[in-house]
Parts: structure tokens; C-alpha cells; sequence
């Protein structure tokens, strides 16, 4: 089901944690292929609202949307956590959405609005690292995290920038499962995340899987059997397959055909070669058999995903 949130900002508020969050939430939906997340924007009076870095973001006024119907509540503010605090509404609007049941996230310094609200009472958060003192000057009760990101129940908190996007995938992971997570943050390349490197799955799987992605990447225009991939990595057909199961929860086979198919894509929707000299680029013996795989893939036909725009077939690596 659909995630219904809104954005609760206030001028000063930071345009880099507010995109990151938002970014990742476009990502999943795109990946997914449906709508996961639906947002609105909005402020205590509504109208335009100013970043710090003075972009204007149109907002609907916050009496606009119902308490009820949030499932997460972000209350976003930086330079003026006080100001977002005690605007009309939004201290009222934190506790209701979070006794209806909604997760309630302050963003930065959005964690004024919510210990002013009266939600961490007694817990943890994370802030800013520039608002620590006066935080802790105001809430003795409210013990501050080391961390970037930090949960309390219902009730998140997270310091800002480059730390939003962990928020972000924690919340998909949630949500949506590890793999979507994990599928967002190669996505937005974030701690140096790549689909075609052979440590772009999560840390915990083998390092025989590890060891084979590395040799199937190397080899996508001329792919080893798997008895012979087996062989180089001096292992069992079986065990490797094995690996592969436990660590990905799919085949080398279907891992193997889903890199390939990644790169035809990708050499589909951004360079000018033919069909035909992507077929043979992505390892495939005939045009037939790389349109039947193609369209299984992706459910659309090579002629028919040329361009790489938010509408087209979504690139999948994990099965």
C-alpha cells in the first residue's frame, strides 16, 4: 500500500536533506513499479517557504492535510528550529499524526518541533551537531545521540545532509524489503555503490559470490558456462549455486542473465548501436533469442526501449 507522508517546512530549512529524502522515495517507486511513497509539501500558513540557500518551495498550508490519513510526518527545519517549533498547528499536528499511528521523523533540527511536542520525552534523538548545546540546554530529559540516525519507537531523528539518505533507506527497508534499500542506494551511488562492481551486494554473502560476480562482469559479451565459472573459482557447480541462493536468493544463472541484460539496456537507451551489435556485446548468438530474453527481462520489446527517461522499462540487477 501507498505510504502517505508530508513534509513540514520552515524557512531555513535545508534543500539538500529534504531532496534526499524525496529522491530516494522516486527511486524506490520507480524500481518498484508502483507508487510506494506519495508526498505532500507543506508549511504552517502554506505559500512559499525558503531554503537556506534561498530556493523557494511552494507548500500547501498544513491544515490542508489530515493527521489521520500520514503514515510518516517529517517535520524539516535548520537554521530556525524554534521558528518551525512553535508555528501555528505543527506541535498539534506531530502529536496527532503519531497517536493515529504515523512514524514522525524531525529532519536536522526538525527534532525542536518534536521534543517541543512533547514525543521524546524521555528518549533519544539525533540533531544537528551545530545545535547539540542549545538542544541539550532546552531538553535535559531528551538524552542526544552519537549517531547520525537514531529511532525511538515511532519517533526518528536524523542530523541532516548526506545522513538523510540513511534515513531514507532505512525507512524502504521498512517498508519494502532489503533489496529494494539496497537496489535505491546503488541507484543514488551513495558510499560509492555501483550495479557493475563485484561488491555492490550486501556485505555478509560469500566471497565466492563475491569471486564469481567479478568473473561474470569481466565476461558479459562472452559469459562462462556455469560449470566452467565453477571451475575458475575452484569450487562445485553445486556449491556455488548454493551461495548464490543463500546470499542473493536467486541462481548464478538468473544473476549472471540479469547483468547482461542490464548492460544491453543500458547500451539500448544511451548509445546508437543496433540491436544487433548489442546482442553480440551482451553475449547472446542470435537476435531472437536476446529479444525472447530482453522482453522477459523487461517486459517490453529492444526496439521498443531506446530511451532512458523515468517512463521506461526500469533496470532491474536483482531477479
Amino acid at each position: 500500500m501507498t505510504k502517505h507522508c508530508c513534509f513540514i517546512l520552515h524557512d531555513g530549512f535545508s534543500l539538500i536533506t529534504l531532496a534526499a529524502i524525496t529522491d530516494a522515495f522516486f527511486v524506490a517507486n520507480w524500481q518498484a513499479g508502483k507508487s510506494l511513497y506519495a508526498w505532500d509539501t507543506v508549511s504552517a500558513n502554506g505559500g512559499k517557504v525558503l531554503a537556506f540557500g534561498n530556493h523557494a518551495i511552494n507548500t500547501d498550508p498544513l491544515e490542508t492535510v489530515s493527521a489521520r490519513k500520514m503514515d510518516i510526518v517529517f517535520a524539516v527545519a535548520s537554521f530556525d528550529p524554534h521558528g518551525l517549533a512553535n508555528a501555528p498547528g505543527v506541535g498539534g499536528f506531530l502529536r496527532a499524526a503519531h497517536r493515529f499511528g504515523a512514524r514522525v521523523v524531525g529532519l536536522e533540527t526538525g527534532g525542536v518541533a518534536m521534543a517541543r511536542a512533547g514525543l521524546l520525552t524521555g528518549r533519544e534523538a539525533a540533531i544537528h551537531w551545530a545545535n547539540r548545546d542549545g538542544f541539550e540546554e532546552d531538553f535535559p530529559d531528551i538524552r542526544l545521540s552519537e549517531a547520525s540516525v537514531n529511532r525511538a519507537g515511532r519517533c526518528l531523528t536524523c542530523a541532516g545532509g548526506a545522513s538523510a539518505i540513511d534515513l531514507a533507506l532505512q525507512l524502504i527497508e521498512e517498508d519494502a524489503g532489503a533489496a529494494l534499500a539496497r537496489t535505491v542506494q546503488i541507484h543514488l551511488l551513495y558510499q560509492q555503490g555501483h550495479p557493475e562492481t563485484a561488491d555492490s551486494l550486501k556485505p555478509g554473502e560469500s566471497a565466492l559470490v563475491t569471486q564469481a560476480i567479478a568473473l561474470m562482469t569481466r565476461h558479459i559479451n562472452d559469459p562462462i558456462a556455469l560449470p566452467d565459472l565453477a571451475e575458475l573459482l575452484g569450487t562445485s557447480q553445486r556449491t556455488l549455486e548454493r551461495h548464490f541462493q543463500k546470499g542473493t536468493g536467486h541462481s548464478p544463472q538468473a544473476h549472471y542473465l540479469a547483468l547482461r541484460l542490464t548492460r544491453a539496456q543500458n547500451l539500448l537507451q544511451q548509445t546508437t548501436l543496433s540491436i544487433g551489435e548489442i546482442a553480440v556485446e551482451t553475449g547472446f548468438d542470435s537476435l531472437p533469442a536476446f529479444s525472447r530474453a530482453y522482453r522477459r527481462q523487461f517486459q517490453v520489446s529492444p526496439s521498443q526501449d531506446r530511451k532512458q527517461t523515468t517512463t521506461a522499462s526500469v533496470p532491474r540487477l536483482y531477479v
